[in-house]
């Protein structure tokens, strides 16, 4: 059986869509970002929820776009 092993978000970048915002995540781990709805009333849920549930966007197209925030790493 394999472990799920969590993916902290790097940086996320915001667009307002029909109705709602979109985010763009990209994690620190794996070759994709992320692309979701904003649902919930707190930003870093969104990213948490969209970093789990969202669909995978392809990260080299993801790195081209402007970045609304950037995370630090937990390590650091």
């Amino acid at each position: 059986m394999s472990t799920n092993i969590e993916n902290k978000p790097k940086q996320v970048t915001w667009f307002n869509g029909c109705g709602g915002r979109i985010g763009i995540v990209v994690g620190e781990k794996g070759d994709y970002a992320y692309i979701g709805m904003a649902l919930r009333h707190d930003e870093d849920d969104d990213v948490d929820h969209i970093i789990k549930y969202g669909a995978k966007f392809p990260l080299d197209a993801a790195k081209l776009l402007p970045v609304s925030k950037t995370y630090t790493s937990a390590e650091s």
